[in-house]
């Protein structure tokens, strides 16, 4: 039975040898790079079987599912499915020179935690005196909590900029957008709801949570409002049989947000295409920018097809905001920008729909969720592609790409909550993952696949660069 560790090192042996980088990642086989150096340190990640990997658009998976062992630059990352004792496991990142602590437990790694108490607001359901003043008028308050964040000693060594970020995020449930408006209020606890976790109340008002690559503008992601229309609804009718009315509203709502996410990425994919004219990228490139154009239309059609079946009736877009959408042109912030959005956006969306496609069980949906997997791969690729490209223009362009890494491995992993009455098993058989399977496989992919291929990238361009001085 091969699991989400495969398909994590079928992706990486893909992209490393798309980038011409195969010689950084050894073989396509799970047995252990023998010439590790002695100080190179494994860090050790449980993953879940979702079922049997028959087929799929990818290459090079191993049938072993014991062990995956990736060598780049002197370092090994290893993930087993082997269930392991609680323990701690240090690993150092090449990346910001910083030592990444992770706690696994009996059956799961480490996982990003979001609590919210319930009750009158200022409150919490543990002993203490922690208390809050009341959110300001129109704002919600709220209690949430995340880890200690890597490369911290404590809760207490997390300044303003730091509990910001990640109090965002874990009130969203997703690291890549933020709620337009909101405030830590008080924190740390000193005696927490949810034991060795940073919480903090919060005050918010409506927020977005993102999908896929995002359409970003001025650090806020971009979607357009669904609307009852049927010009954007493609001809995919999937089995409604055995669905109740929560189920299926459920379905509605997480597939709608879906196709909205996918709408807005023809939008980034256009400006990609324009800014990358403005700074003479290859033809290659822009020709990859346009064909993903088309290939988010046809994700667009598929997803709001699903959900507009699921609710009864036609779903599309509305009008979406393009306002000061360009930019500028500034190829260091360019590159960043690939990063964030296409080298772990689009990775971790490609692996997500992969896997996901292996545990639906309808015909109809788990068709569009391989054809999602298949085009988010290849712009994963288009993405890495560009860095590559980009880095070897400027010492300006390596910093940047080298500090978005950085950043993307630090920052928390968030997915988007299913309504909780909804049937988790009918969820999983219409293509949705459950939360903590998305959270397991981005952390292995995070581990597995961004990590070590940043540091190849980096450290082919920084070869490169010593060798033209």
């Amino acid at each position: 039975m091969r699991s989400h560790f495969a398909v994590t090192r079928a992706f990486y042996v893909e992209l490393m040898a798309a980038l011409g980088l195969v010689a950084a990642c050894g073989g396509a086989s799970s047995e252990t790079n023998a010439g590790t150096e002695p100080e190179s340190t494994s860090t050790s990640s449980t993953t879940s079987t979702t079922g049997a990997v028959t087929s799929g658009p990818l290459t090079g998976t191993t049938d072993d599912p014991g062990e995956l062992t990736a060598t780049t630059e002197g370092v090994t990352t290893s993930t087993s499915e082997a269930t392991t004792a609680p323990g701690t496991t240090t690993t150092p990142n090449t990346i910001t020179g910083e030592e990444t602590t992770s706690t696994t437990g009996e059956t799961s790694g480490t996982t990003t935690s979001t609590t919210t108490t319930t009750g009158e607001p200022g409150t919490t359901d543990e002993p203490g005196e922690f208390t809050c003043e009341p959110p300001p008028p129109g704002l919600m308050q709220k209690y949430v909590c995340f880890p200690v964040p890597d490369g911290l000693a404590d809760c207490a060594a997390c300044d303003e900029a730091c509990s910001q970020s990640w109090a965002n995020a874990a009130a969203t449930g997703d690291p890549f957008c933020s709620y337009t408006d909101l405030t830590v209020q008080c924190g740390p606890d000193p005696m927490p709801a949810a034991p060795d976790q940073c919480c903090y109340f919060v005050a918010h008002g409506d927020g977005m949570v993102c999908e896929g690559r995002p359409f970003m503008v001025e650090g806020a992601g971009r979607v357009a409002p669904s609307l009852r229309r049927s010009d954007w609804q493609g001809q995919i009718l999937p089995s409604l049989t055995g669905l109740d009315e929560p189920t299926r509203a459920a379905l509605a709502e997480l597939w709608g947000a879906t196709a909205a996410e996918e709408h807005a990425s023809v939008a980034s994919f256009a400006r990609f295409a324009l800014q990358l004219l403005a700074i003479g990228a290859p033809a290659s490139l822009v020709d990859g920018a346009q064909r993903a154009m088309a290939d988010e239309i046809a994700h667009a059609r598929a997803c709001y097809a699903l959900a507009g079946a699921y609710a009864g009736s036609p779903m599309g877009p509305g009008r979406l905001d393009m306002s000061d959408a360009l930019g500028d042109s500034d190829l260091p912030a360019l590159a960043a920008a690939a990063v964030r959005e296409g080298c772990v956006g689009e990775t971790l969306a490609a692996l997500l729909a992969q896997v996901a496609a292996f545990q639906t069980s309808d015909y109809v949906v788990r068709s569009v969720l391989r054809q999602i997997a298949v085009d988010e791969g290849r712009h994963s690729q288009l993405a890495w592609r560009f860095v590559q490209w980009a880095l070897g223009r400027s010492p300006a362009v390596r910093e940047a790409v080298r500090e978005a890494f950085a950043a993307a491995l630090r920052e928390p992993v968030g997915v988007r909550p299913w309504p909780a009455d909804a049937d988790p098993e009918l969820l999983r058989a219409h293509g949705r993952l459950m939360p903590d399977e998305q959270v397991t496989l981005c952390r292995d992919a995070l581990i597995g696949v961004i990590g070590p291929a940043a540091d190849a990238l980096l450290g082919r361009a920084d070869q490169a660069a010593a060798a033209a001085a």
